[in-house]
């Protein structure tokens, strides 16, 4: 992943230091509207993959007298999370059943991208670009809960008491599960037609571990208490694939 970075690093210096193009991009502002599809995971424990929506607003700025080069920024809508599957304990009346249960984790963020980039005209009509930069968010709502593999009402009744909002000041500690605030860096490839539609491909890496602390230490005690040994949970992070159209006004 490093050698990656380096390689479209080292692609974008070069790049802009192109001297001559057939077709020389327009200096300026210009505004572009998003809409597109996340898969989302949360990485460096046993989450699985699940799909989001984004929707955004961007600012392009394309630097004077410098072949192609331009600064991005904007702000989104985006949707991540993860889900994990297992077992689950459930007791309905006095009999206690295993049941197979899936606990999806779905979070909303506000995202604040700020990129540098390189467009490069193959035709007038056809322009393909990269770009680079971090990310900032915060957390504005979600919610995560278990769902289990059986009938009736008393198993709907547990599937209600185990859904919570995502990012909540409870002094519940279950509520407790995620930071509010996150940070990465991320980069995106697309190419532009027409001077107006515009596809995009792009990954999103956090670098800002979402889990509670509070989450952790009761996790800890829970495991003391249950098998008389402590475990602590792993440090946890957002990682984002997307496709994005776009509109360039």
């Amino acid at each position: 992943m490093k050698k990656f970075f380096s390689l479209l690093v080292a692609l974008l210096m070069l790049a802009a230091n192109a001297t001559a193009y057939d077709y020389e991009p327009k200096e300026g502002f210009t505004w572009m509207g998003l809409l597109g599809m996340n898969v989302s995971d949360l990485q460096n424990h046993d989450y699985n993959a699940k799909v989001g929506a984004t929707l955004g607003f961007r600012a392009d700025y394309m630097l004077p007298k410098a072949h192609g080069t331009y600064v991005t920024a904007g702000i989104d809508w985006t949707m991540k999370g993860g889900r994990m599957s297992g077992m689950e304990s459930v007791q309905i009346g006095c009999i206690v059943d295993e049941m197979d249960a899936t606990w999806q984790y779905t979070l909303h963020y506000i995202e604040l991208p700020i990129r540098l980039g390189f467009r490069y005209n193959v035709r007038e009509s056809l322009g393909l670009y990269g770009e680079i930069g971090p990310y900032f968010a915060v957390g504005v709502g979600g919610r995560h809960s278990l769902t289990l593999d059986g009938d009736g009402s008393d198993v709907r009744n547990m599937e209600d008491a185990y859904s919570f909002r995502s990012f909540n000041s409870s002094d519940n500690l279950e509520r407790q599960t995620f930071q509010r605030w996150d940070a990465g860096v991320g980069f995106r490839l697309g190419m532009e037609y027409n001077d107006h539609y515009n596809l995009m491909l792009g990954f999103d890496w956090g670098l800002a571990d979402i889990y509670h602390d509070s989450l952790r230490d009761a996790y800890w005690n829970y495991m003391v208490e249950k098998h008389g040994v402590g475990e602590r949970l792993p440090k946890v992070y957002n990682f984002n694939f997307n496709i994005t159209a776009g509109y360039r006004f």
